[in-house]
Formats: C-alpha cells, sequence, structure tokens
C-alpha cells in the first residue's frame, strides 16, 4: 500500500499522511495556513511524495488523515459535469445588472467596490441567498463579516419584507461577526470562518468594506499588507473549498489602481467589478471575470425601490 506523505518545504517536517492524493491547499487549510513545527506560511510550500506502507514512519507531530474525511469522491479542482448543471447560482434582482453579469456562481470569490451602494447590494444578497433555486437563491444561510460596523438590520427587514419573507426569520438565517482590528479581522477570516462555513452549510458570506481596518496607521504598511494577502487567500480557498460565494466589499470612491490592497485583490478574486456613481445613473465596469473582462454597462436603478425611499427617510430624519 501507497502513503502520501505531506511535508513543509521550509523546515521539511512532515504534517500530514493520506491514503489518497490530497490538494495541497486543502492540507494547508487544516494547518490554518502554518507549519506547526517552524510557523512560517504555508502558502505554496506545501510538498508531497509517496511511501510505501511498510517502509512508513509517522514522526511524532504527524497527522494521519483517511481520505472519506478529508478528501471529496474527486479531487477538490475538478467536478462532474453534471454537478456543476445541478448547482444553483445567485443573482442580484436587477434585470440588467444579472444580464451583464450572468449570476454568481458558487466558488467564486468577488469584490465589490467603489460606491456606499456596493454595501446595498451585499445585503440584498444576504437576503436572496436565502431564497429557493428556482428563485434564483441559494436556500441558505449567510454569513457577514462587518470590519467597519456597516450592517443594517433595519435595511434588511426592509428587504426580507419585499421578498414576502418574515423579517425575524430572515435576520435569524444571518450570521453576523464584527473584527475591530486587522489582526481581529485576520484571525477571524483565516482561523474561524472556514469551520463556521463547513458546519452552517452557509453558501454566501460577505466581508464587508474590508480594507479599512488594513489601513490602520498603527501598524507598518507591509505587515497590514501581508496580512490582507493571508485573508485574501482564505477567503478565496474558503469559497472553491466549501463551494461558497464569497462577497467582500469596499465602500471607498477614490481607490485606483495603483492602491496596493486593490492590486493584491485583483490577483487573488475571480471577479472584480467597479461602481461608479453618476447624477441619475450608476456605471458598472467588470474589471475582472473569469471568461470576459472591461465591459461595462450603465443601470438607472441599481438597488430595488425600497432602498431609496429608505435612504431618503435617512436623509430627511
Amino acid at each position: 500500500m501507497i502513503l502520501y506523505q505531506y511535508s513543509c518545504d521550509g523546515c521539511g517536517s512532515s504534517l500530514l499522511a493520506s491514503e489518497s492524493l490530497l490538494d495541497p491547499v486543502k492540507v494547508r487549510l487544516l494547518f490554518n495556513s502554518t507549519c506547526p513545527s517552524c510557523k512560517a506560511n504555508l502558502s505554496n510550500h506545501v510538498t508531497w511524495y509517496q511511501v510505501k506502507l511498510e517502509n512508513f514512519q509517522p514522526p511524532e507531530r504527524l497527522l494521519l488523515a483517511k481520505s472519506s474525511c478529508l478528501r471529496p469522491k474527486l479531487p477538490v479542482n475538478f467536478r462532474r459535469v453534471s454537478e456543476l448543471q445541478a448547482e444553483p447560482d445567485l443573482c442580484f434582482g436587477d434585470k440588467n445588472l444579472d444580464r451583464f453579469l450572468k449570476g454568481l456562481r458558487l466558488g467564486q470569490s468577488v469584490f465589490l467596490y467603489g460606491s456606499w451602494q456596493c454595501l446595498a447590494a451585499s445585503e440584498l444578497l444576504c437576503i436572496r441567498a436565502q431564497l429557493e433555486p428556482s428563485h434564483r437563491g441559494l436556500d441558505s444561510e449567510a454569513i457577514f463579516i462587518d470590519g467597519e460596523n456597516t450592517f443594517d438590520p433595519y435595511l434588511i427587514s426592509q428587504y426580507a419584507e419585499q421578498f414576502s419573507l418574515d423579517r425575524n426569520m430572515a435576520l435569524e438565517r444571518i450570521l453576523v461577526s464584527r473584527a475591530f482590528t486587522c489582526h481581529q479581522l485576520t484571525s477571524l477570516i483565516t482561523q474561524m470562518l472556514p469551520e463556521a462555513v463547513h458546519e452552517r452549510g452557509a453558501k454566501l458570506v460577505v466581508a464587508s468594506d474590508l480594507i479599512e481596518l488594513y489601513r490602520d496607521p498603527d501598524v507598518r504598511h507591509s505587515q497590514s499588507l501581508d496580512l490582507f494577502k493571508t485573508t485574501l487567500n482564505s477567503l478565496a480557498t474558503t469559497a472553491r473549498l466549501e463551494r461558497a460565494i464569497v462577497l467582500a466589499t469596499s465602500l471607498d470612491e477614490k481607490m485606483s489602481d495603483s492602491d496596493p490592497f486593490l492590486r493584491a485583490v485583483k490577483q487573488r478574486v475571480d471577479i472584480v467589478l467597479r461602481f461608479e456613481e453618476r447624477r441619475h445613473s450608476t456605471k458598472l465596469i467588470l474589471e475582472k471575470h473569469p471568461t470576459r473582462s472591461g465591459e461595462s454597462t450603465t443601470i438607472k436603478q441599481p438597488t430595488p425601490r425600497i432602498l431609496e425611499e429608505y435612504l431618503e427617510a435617512t436623509v430627511h430624519g
């Protein structure tokens, strides 16, 4: 019998042995991206080799794993066509926007930025994710990671009412977690989120206004950027391994391509959509997409009318 043994490429210490071949990304996730021996980041530093069972001498720290616990029926990067066809997608409910974006698919990581409307769109999706697949929903709970205290339960209630959902039940199906520093946010996303998504079976994760906490002037820029990249890698990995949609947002209207945080996002997520507000409309620019990019469209009403009424009521007291 042959075993597959995985090791840290940095210090050479053994991490895990399995009777079946595993995705190295999943092995890294099992150790929270940190080598237990040298404490180095395991990103791109997990190697594997075959060893015969009779020659196998497990070191003290080695984790023994059976394929039924750690590996799906097919390797994580391969899925049957029938499974892909059966998976639901998630839409915004705006005909022009959904025609332009063609829905969000399970396993994708998405970034919306450039306007307060990104927050509105993300909270709308927290409700739409609860709808049945026949209504372009996911029949799922949502997890909302609130980095800048942006979550608005009143607005969520208004959305729920629009789709004839019970307000209390709709709020009950959204799990909210807040962080107040970039270190807390990184720990939350890399260590606690994957387990929460797996245990709850959540198919939508929203990381609201993700970048702002990493602009902390009390943290060295190089350190905060490294933390941010680690967080992005974990979000994308969680989306792929758990077959969930991960949606991150930034409400910063002045962010440009020279911003190192934005460049890091574009390197790591699947879809990047920029919102540009105009006087009577919003221009949407698809800056990155698995099948196309550089396209744009203009929509007059990017969010439901209930949001416009809510904002007007807020402005006028």
